[in-house]
């Protein structure tokens, strides 16, 4: 592999995220049975997304291969890349669009919002946030084994040391915390996504 430099420097890390959720089927019928999930260094919620849609297009396949819809597991996956995907060699050993040379982010439209630390009374959920949340903000629960996530928008918020109803909430210490209302049966370690 060639190493070039520009005005910026070398790109040898600066790989684009492999991504084989369209070769799935091929990888199935190869006789592989274990996969594994880059997760270093990554957020909770990008791991928990990721593997998230590779066990839900996985369990897919396994039930009927003929009607494997790839797209709608990339859909998933494209809410939670950090950089560009790609096939590497898998296809095409003159592959050459493995390279990230912008530095550009592509998740500008989702962002980690939170983590179900525990449920509460009355449907109300204690969450640990990652990012700013509001009264108003679209949220996307990522429940484990189902593709869709549950979409709703935070009605309330309330601090989670003295219950007082609040508009927002910033991270601003280690593990700050808040308390909303989920529709749904959470379970603990369950994430969040904002919509930005």
């Amino acid at each position: 592999m060639p190493v070039e430099t520009d005005e910026k420097g070398t790109y040898i890390f600066s790989s684009k995220d492999l991504c084989l959720i369209k070769e799935l089927p091929e990888i199935m019928a190869m006789g592989v049975d274990s996969l594994k999930i880059e997760g270093r260094l990554k957020t909770e919620y990008y791991v928990a997304s990721v593997v998230n849609a590779y066990r839900n297009a996985i369990d897919s396949i396994a039930q009927n291969p003929e009607n494997y819809d790839a797209e709608m597991y990339l859909k998933e996956l494209e809410k939670t890349k950090t950089r560009g995907l790609t096939t590497f060699y898998f296809n095409d050993r003159e592959n050459t669009d493995f390279q990230d040379y912008s530095g550009r982010q592509y998740n500008s439209d989702y962002e980690f919002g939170g983590k179900v630390i525990r449920a509460l009374e009355d449907g109300k959920v204690l969450i640990e946030i990652r990012n700013k949340l509001s009264v108003g903000d679209c949220l996307e629960l990522i429940i484990p084994r189902q593709i869709q996530p549950l979409v709703f928008s935070i009605e309330n918020l309330w601090n989670d040391e003295t219950g007082e109803e609040i508009d927002t909430v910033n991270p601003g210490k280690a593990e700050q915390k808040v308390i909303l209302r989920v529709p749904c049966e959470v379970h603990e370690g369950w994430i969040l996504r904002r919509k930005k």
